[in-house]
């Protein structure tokens, strides 16, 4: 190019000029676009090999895998064995939001420069192990970590813990920050004081109940009604900031033969256990579903109508000990072996135990990614302008839907089958397509279809609540003219026992109740009336007071002071508890805010 702009005359060599600046400012200008939108940031990352970065920091592969792994101790530690299934996920979950809570930490503690001394990393080595040590077979004993085995490795001098030295090296920092956060929180005495009372006086109260109309149907509530209702209980719906996603799931299509393979291996599992063979143990060597380490036992009762119509009709005629037919579900073929049956006196619904043992269809591997290449157009098509979700799934014949609201403390469980789902939707912005999810049954899109600020819930968004809650007041006013006769009665000078008789009205005692706990089921729900009742002096009554579980009158027979000397032997425990309490839903708070401003990718699922 250099040769064509020295020849020629001047106004060749203008035009040749205004080319290459033209030409060259373009290149520049789009490197500047991408690196300014992030994409320089994600393509760096995508070439070192990260899995993300928070704020433009790597998060490495290297560092992935190694939170993955202690994950996995940790869900060893808890339940006995290895995760499967879907559980692995959820530990990939986990993993991924340790870590970037750590760079998170790791950035506030670079700022605040709390670099630790070689004697504090030697204290921590001594007295906290990391958790991989922690974890570690030689320093185990029952199962559990034996500090003896710990410190006599520690005296050592054979053993080069400088590796670990310099794990803890880059840990310090985040705990003293941590441990700067949370000394700012403080609990005064008059605070300490007042939850020991609140724990430990008690009242003994006759209490006399006109509860709401149970049968017939009540008229539909007004707007007026929902707005009332709404400002009456609006300090219920507070809530973190939240996310709602709109959801495709495409089920993995399986071959007949694929599926068949499952089946024929899980009916030869189901003779296997017919003929005697140990259902634990076949458990623990074919099964492929949650609890193998277990023997494939569900640790918790199942309601028989749980099972659907088909697995729930051989529930109900079989006898422990026996093996249900293999069933395809999904990508999964299960049998179960009926272990107990629990009958409920209460609701007389039946309940079972039972072992479990999944076989996974192994689908073929060209198929299923003709399969992921299709529903990946489908997600380049949503994501383009104007486009959305819902518009091309539609064009394909798929309809998506709705979740819930939801926070990383209480996710969807239409997002059961894509946790990853839940971390991605809380930080994309408001109409973002997602990446593909892949679970072993289905693949899964989502889009950000709306997002609530930390407070309360609008109208809108409780809408199915607040109409509940009507109901349930209405239900409680058509009474009120019983709660009136009582009224009448105490006014007319009648006891409350009296009182009671005359309105219909159910009477009964209570003892041991404390402010923290009413210590009776049919005041749980009426912290009004426990309130009231110990704003009042010994043999007054009070009422009638409105409640959601109906009209009240409380009658306070006997207060029982709490003991000062109880105070002094119990305040450093209510404090520690306070204090803690305080601090994990402090430290979950800061974390969640700092989340949102940090600017997060996860490069896990992105090609």
């Amino acid at each position: 190019m250099l040769k064509y702009m020295r020849m020629g005359n001047k106004r060749t060599k203008l035009i040749w000029w205004i080319l290459t600046v033209v030409v060259v400012g373009s290149f520049l200008g789009g490197f500047i676009f991408m690196f300014g939108m992030g994409a320089g940031g994600d393509l760096s990352a995508r070439a070192s090999g990260a899995v993300g970065t928070v704020d433009g920091e790597q998060i490495t592969r290297a560092e992935y895998l190694a939170a993955v792994d202690q994950q996995r101790q940790i869900y060893r530690q808890q339940y006995g064995g290895d995760p499967v299934d879907r559980d692995i996920r959820y530990v990939e979950v986990q993993a991924w939001r340790a870590l970037v809570t750590e760079k998170l930490l790791e950035r506030h503690a670079e700022t605040y420069k709390l670099e630790p001394s070689d004697r504090e990393v030697v204290l921590s080595l001594q007295t906290s192990p990391p958790q991989e040590l922690a974890a570690a077979p030689d320093f185990q004993t029952d199962g559990k970590f034996d500090p003896a085995k710990y410190t006599q490795a520690i005296r050592n001098p054979n053993i080069n813990w400088a590796p670990f030295e310099e794990h803890i090296r880059r840990q310090l920092p985040t705990r003293k920050l941590q441990e700067r956060l949370l000394a700012s929180l403080k609990l005064s005495a008059p605070e300490v004081r007042d939850a020991f009372r609140n724990r430990f006086e008690q009242i003994t109260a006759t209490i006399v109940q006109v509860p709401p109309q149970v049968g017939g149907e009540m008229p539909p509530p007004s707007s007026a009604d929902l707005e009332r209702v709404y400002r009456e209980f609006k300090g219920r719906f507070n809530a973190p900031a939240r996310t709602q996603l709109e959801i495709l799931q495409v089920p993995i299509r399986f071959r007949d033969e694929d599926a068949k393979a499952a089946m024929d291996m899980a009916q030869g599992l189901a003779e296997r256990a017919r003929r005697g063979e140990d259902f634990a143990a076949l458990a623990r060597d074919f099964s492929e579903g949650p609890g193998v380490h277990q023997g494939g036992v569900i640790n918790r009762p199942i309601p028989v109508e749980e099972f659907g119509p088909d697995v729930g009709k051989q529930m109900a005629v079989i006898a422990p000990g026996e093996i249900t037919n293999p069933r395809l579900e999904g990508g999964r073929v299960v049998f179960f072996k009926l272990l107990e049956r629990l009958p409920d006196p209460t609701s007389g619904v039946p309940s079972v135990r039972v072992a479990q043992i999944i076989v996974k269809v192994r689908p073929e591997a060209t198929g299923l990614q003709a399969q992921a290449d299709e529903v990946q157009r489908i997600r380049e098509r949503a994501a383009a302008r104007g486009v959305g979700l819902g518009k091309a799934a539609s064009e394909k014949g798929l309809a998506t839907t709705l979740s819930g609201y939801f926070d990383l403390s209480n996710p969807s469980p239409a997002l059961m089958d894509a946790p990853e789902a839940i971390d991605w939707g809380m930080l994309a912005k408001e109409g973002e397509v997602s990446p593909v999810f892949r679970s072993d049954d289905s693949f899964t899109i989502v889009q950000v279809a709306n997002q609530r600020p930390a407070g309360p819930a609008t109208q809108q968004d409780v809408a199915e609540p607040l109409r509940q809650l009507a109901d349930i007041q209405a239900r409680v006013r058509v009474n009120q003219p019983a709660a009136d006769r009582v009224a009448q009665a105490l006014a007319g000078g009648a006891s409350l026992e009296d009182a009671a008789k005359a309105g219909g009205a159910t009477l009964f005692t209570v003892g041991g109740v404390t402010r923290a706990a009413a210590q009776d089921p049919r005041l749980n729900s009426a912290p009004e009336v426990v309130g009231a009742a110990f704003a009042v002096p010994i043999g007054k009554v009070v009422g009638p007071i409105e409640s959601l579980t109906g009209w009240y009158f409380v009658r306070v027979d006997r207060k029982l002071p709490a003991e000062p000397q109880a105070f002094e032997q119990l305040k450093g425990q209510i404090t520690n508890e306070i204090l803690n309490q305080r601090q994990r839903a402090f430290f979950a708070a800061w974390i969640t805010e700092e989340r949102q401003r940090a600017k997060i990718r996860d490069l896990r699922n992105t090609p």
